[in-house]
């Protein structure tokens, strides 16, 4: 049987479709949907002869009731656990809902009012999130919805499509139940019931006995969650890193998590009245890696197991400012990224404030990039380099197309050295361009006079050679660009050059880029990254990570009024609860950063791809 399964944020479905024959192997590759149900029983309510569609008793096999071969497929399951056991009732009864706390199996010819496609022969809801969207490692309720529209008996043997085996679909669907998906679909090879293709396979198999051996061993082996060591309160000034842990079962660090073991972190900010869920922290340490006045407040943490959850105490973390400079400034800029298509290229925006002309060398890098210390695969071949007024629309400069020929190529090889940006190859058809720009906004593009497609490396350095108090500078920078997955992720390194802290704002933006810019193919679900590089060349640090900008919703506020403060546009959907962009005000010290832009797939339910834009603001706080 072939099994559709999709993550919801409220439920897992899995769906068994009619798809051809299995191969067979000989290697164990169970997997789990997520979750497990708790210690005992697992009660079922067996609706199947009360809504099944008219067949002549008996069956092929001789069976004359639909619920007994349920009762049977319930028992060769049981066989296989300890630590639960599948119950079962049965009703007159061909009322159903997902969501009433009942786990129902019955026919219908709808999936809750949604249409079984051609190939659908049965649903298994489950669901194991929790009040927020959240998933736990408990199963709280599944229903079995087996497609009426088909027609059904019941046989052993070489699967027919008209009648489909009433047995091993049931079969198949009640591994869902328990918490099995298809191994098939895991990148497996296995010989499993639980593989998504109908075959001959008629019973449960080796694979899909380990499944269920795993899931549900004897109670004694899942994790206790007994907290013996309760997490301690925190204080720190802006800018330091300080962490909330705990111990289990006797330890003094928490254990990685599992299966049968999640961790979900909740905070209360100062002065408000109820806790919510950090929705991107699942580990068992809380780190804070610089700590931000908006992180005062209380937290605890809750771990949870198949068998329930367990509170620890709350505990406070305090954070007091720090004396902030409005002469920290930002340096240089550099983003990394897949240019995309000619109608979204690679776009660099930035601001230059004061009074006088300001020095800038921007490069756009892609066949030096093939050099193997820099690891990347397809470089693009022919970068060319636009500069443009934002105000006027004017285009100030253009690169050449090799950039050692350009007019004023030997100031741009000494440049390079005075802003320590890494010597590109001669003769290469890297994009260069060394000008000096009044106060104002700006934008570069890196476009392929090629129309290829390939990894670029965008930098913006600030070439003055002598810099003062009142001298222009960068205000704000941005980058639109494509995002994918692995090393095609989008990369803005950037550098907060002074003597003490300055306030930020850090945006990533996908889909009110549709609505307020006309850019296609954006973004769906942004998630951003913040990391410091480590001065002992140990590498970079994860210091912040956000994906919905709403969580938690008591620092909507001030990203609004940050927002508003820097001329920002504002992301949509702010008063429909679905903030799917990512934001951050932080407060960083003088130092190398680097604010990574990915997407989240949610479970396969969107593209992880799609065009963002990056910015940085300066903010006066």
């Amino acid at each position: 049987m072939s099994a559709l399964s999709s993550s919801l944020r409220s439920a897992s479905l899995a769906a068994a479709l009619f798809a051809g024959l299995a191969g067979a192997v000989d290697v164990y590759a169970y997997t789990s949907l997520g979750g497990s149900w708790k210690n005992g029983s697992i009660p079922m309510r067996l609706q199947l002869d009360a809504t099944a569609p008219a067949v002549t008793m008996p069956l092929q096999d001789g069976s004359t009731s639909w619920n007994t071969i349920a009762q049977q497929s319930l028992a060769a399951w049981n066989a296989e656990m300890i630590r639960s056991q599948l119950t079962s009732t049965t009703s007159t009864s061909s009322a159903a809902e997902m969501y009433d706390g009942i786990n129902s199996v019955l026919f219908a010819t709808t999936i809750y009012g949604d249409a079984f496609d051609s190939t659908t022969l049965g649903v298994t809801l489950v669901n194991y999130y929790d009040d927020y969207g959240l998933p736990t490692p408990q199963i709280t309720e599944a229903d079995l919805i087996i497609n009426k529209n088909r027609t059904w008996n019941s046989y052993s043997g070489v699967i027919r499509s008209n009648p489909l085996d009433f047995r091993r679909v049931l079969l198949h669907e009640l591994g869902h139940v328990i918490g099995l998906d298809h191994p098939d679909q895991a990148n497996q090879n296995v010989t499993a019931l639980m593989n998504s293709t109908v075959s001959n396979v008629a019973g449960l198999q080796t694979d899909d006995r380990s499944g269920a051996n795993y899931l549900y061993p004897a109670a004694s082996a899942l994790p206790a969650s007994n907290i013996t060591l309760q997490p301690t309160a925190q204080s720190g000034a802006v800018g330091s890193s300080v962490a909330l842990t705990f111990g289990l079962n006797g330890s003094t660090t928490p254990p990685e998590k599992s299966l049968f073991l999640n961790y979900r972190w909740y905070f209360k900010a100062s002065g408000a009245s109820a806790y919510e869920p950090l929705f991107t922290v699942n580990t068992g340490t809380l780190s804070f890696g610089t700590l931000q006045l908006l992180d005062a407040g209380s937290y605890y943490v809750q771990i949870q197991t198949p068998n329930g959850t367990v509170n620890s105490n709350a505990v406070n973390v305090a954070v007091t400012p720090v004396t902030l400079d409005k002469n920290t400034c930002l340096f240089n800029l550099s983003t990394r990224a897949l240019n995309g298509s000619a109608t979204n290229p690679l776009t660099v925006g930035f601001v230059i404030s004061g009074t006088d002309n300001k020095r800038i060398l921007l490069r756009a890098v892609g066949p030096t990039l093939a050099d193997p210390r820099f690891g990347i695969s397809n470089p693009l071949s022919d970068p060319k380099l636009t500069l443009v007024n934002q105000t006027t629309g004017a285009i100030l400069a253009t690169s050449t197309a090799i950039w050692s020929q350009a007019a004023n190529a030997a100031e741009i090889r000494t440049t390079t050295g005075q802003v320590y940006g890494f010597p590109l190859q001669e003769g290469s058809r890297d994009a260069v361009l060394l000008v000096s720009l009044p106060p104002g906004a700006y934008t570069a593009v890196a476009t392929s006079p090629s129309s290829g497609l390939g990894t670029v490396l965008f930098e913006a350095y600030d070439a003055d050679t002598t810099k003062t108090a009142t001298s222009s500078r960068f205000y704000n920078l941005s980058t639109r660009g494509y995002v994918s997955t692995g090393n095609n992720v989008m990369v803005a390194g950037f550098v907060v050059s002074g003597t003490a802290p300055r306030t930020y704002l850090i945006r990533l933006a996908g889909p009110t880029l549709a609505s307020k810019l006309g850019v296609t193919d954006t973004l769906y679900d942004p998630y951003l990254k913040l990391y410091r590089h480590n001065d002992d060349g140990s590498g970079d640090t994860l210091i912040r990570e956000t994906d919905d900008w709403d969580s938690p919703s008591a620092t909507q506020p001030s990203l609004k009024a940050a927002a508003a403060a820097a001329y920002a546009f504002a992301f949509d959907l702010e008063n429909a609860g679905n903030r799917r962009e990512s934001s951050m005000l932080v407060t960083l010290a003088p130092g190398q950063y680097t604010a990574m832009a990915s997407g989240n797939d949610n479970g396969g339910d969107n593209s992880p791809s799609g065009n963002a834009l990056i910015e940085i603001y300066e903010l006066n706080l």
